[in-house]
């Protein structure tokens, strides 16, 4: 029970993230947010490790895991997210972003244990490819031709997300995820600032009472609980089924797009989602049910 009401919980909270992080790019650079906002988490993180005594990664835990993962989720994925969603809206952002499971799902036929690509997961990546390329060719608010490239930067963060979260269900579950989380939020924030002093004005910061609220929520809410409580989970579940977060995140991110940022939904918006979220769904449930074909292809050697 307190699985499911934790996973209905990152649901609603990341879903907001995508209009909270829209919403705090009014008023701030992409790289200053992104950097503020890990520095913030991890200085609580960092307290309430050093307050509750957590143990700390021994010298001969995986460090190049720890230090790749997170440079690769606290840079490479949020840096990508912050600076893209200058150029599209927080819907198709969060929409783009529900192809995680996809990478989640091959990359674990590869190189996890029991959590095998079988014919009907294939057939859900089908069905939610499709409704990625169905989105950027005319999905909400699409872009227009010298932008082509915001919508298909974006898709590298939820590969570089889907690579983090096999990096940690594969290498790093035995590890706290208060301390987990706070040495890889620090490695990302230590090079955003130093990218963001080099190619933005902190002068562009303004402290208005939306930049600051947005900053907040994506800090405590965004990022602390978010990271904690999904590093948390994977060490209990199949990375391959709890990115079925994924399926109700572009949910909310459009509804609260449509409701509080009053962005527009076009028809091949509401095709493409409706795609990502059935190719989600077959991966997750369908895929996952008591006597479906377990046939699975060759594992990569």
């Amino acid at each position: 029970m307190l699985n499911s009401l934790l996973i209905a919980a990152l649901c609603v909270v990341w879903g907001a993230t995508w209009v909270a992080i829209k919403i705090g790019l009014s008023d701030s650079p992409p790289f200053y947010g992104a950097g503020l906002r890990f520095l913030i988490a991890s200085a609580i993180l960092g307290v309430w490790v050093w307050r509750m005594r957590k143990p700390w990664p021994e010298r001969t835990a995986p460090w190049g895991w720890i230090v790749v993962a997170g440079l690769l989720m606290f840079f490479g994925s949020y840096a990508t997210v912050y600076y893209v969603e200058q150029y599209i809206n927080a819907a198709l952002a969060a929409i783009l972003f529900a192809s995680f499971p996809f990478f989640v799902a091959v990359g674990a036929h590869f190189y996890l244990d029991n959590e095998r690509l079988t014919p009907v997961k294939t057939l859900g990546l089908v069905i939610g490819f499709s409704g990625v390329i169905v989105v950027f060719g005319g999905g909400t608010t699409a872009p227009a031709t010298s932008r082509w490239w915001a919508p298909a930067l974006m898709l590298s963060s939820p590969i570089a997300s889907a690579i983090v979260s096999i990096v940690i269900k594969k290498h790093l579950t035995r590890h706290d995820p208060f301390v987990l989380n706070f040495i890889q939020m620090s490695l990302g924030t230590l090079v955003l600032l130093p990218v963001a002093a080099l190619v933005e004005d902190i002068g562009d910061f303004h402290w208005t009472q939306s930049a600051v609220g947005a900053l907040l929520f994506l800090s405590l809410f965004g990022s602390v609980f978010t990271f904690v409580t999904y590093y948390y989970l994977l060490r209990i579940m199949e990375a391959s089924r709890l990115s079925l977060i994924a399926f109700v995140t572009p949910i909310v991110a459009t509804l609260l797009g449509w409701i509080v940022l009053d962005e527009k939904l076009t028809p091949a918006t509401l095709v493409g989602a409706t795609l990502v979220l059935a190719g989600i769904w077959i991966v997750n449930v369908i895929g996952a049910r008591p006597g479906v074909s377990q046939k699975s292809y060759p594992q990569l050697k």
